[in-house]
């Protein structure tokens, strides 16, 4: 039986953003499964739909300005529910506002400027995958119990 993926939730509502997330991530396919949602109401949709058995994400990376639920309200939301409050999160966006990066610091989640390019964009995402694997030798786990 092959070990479950390390999952990692990518929220973003630009398709263009998502599509060059995904194919950075395509590299890792065999040990990773990136999520898309396209706001964040689908992103804590789908966290609240995860069972006890299922794949918990080791990464959560939240665009800021989405329609519906913008990535700093579905950041508070996810510290708010003690399943998922330790989840690593990372608020990513154009902005490079002092105030979001305190925001970001205030909730516990990193922040990072999206790249411009294709290569930038790989950079992270191996920094994604390093980030994932480091918090799983460390014990925290791809499942609850």
């Amino acid at each position: 039986m092959n070990p479950p993926k390390y999952v990692v939730l990518y929220a973003d509502d630009d398709a263009d953003d998502l599509s060059l997330v995904q194919e950075a991530f395509n590299r890792y396919s065999d040990n990773v499964e990136l999520v898309t949602a396209t706001d964040g109401l689908e992103a804590l949709s789908y966290l609240n739909t995860l069972g006890n058995f299922d794949p918990v994400p080791c990464l959560v990376i939240l665009d800021i300005n989405m329609p519906r639920m913008n990535g700093k309200e579905a950041l508070k939301k996810i510290r708010d529910l003690d399943r998922f409050s330790r989840i690593p999160v990372v608020l990513f966006s154009t902005s490079s506002m002092p105030h979001d990066r305190d925001y970001a610091r205030q909730y516990g989640a990193g922040f990072i400027t999206k790249p411009l390019d294709v290569r930038q964009i790989e950079a992270i995402a191996e920094e994604f995958v390093s980030h994932c694997a480091e918090d799983i030798k460390k014990g925290i786990r791809r499942q609850t119990s």
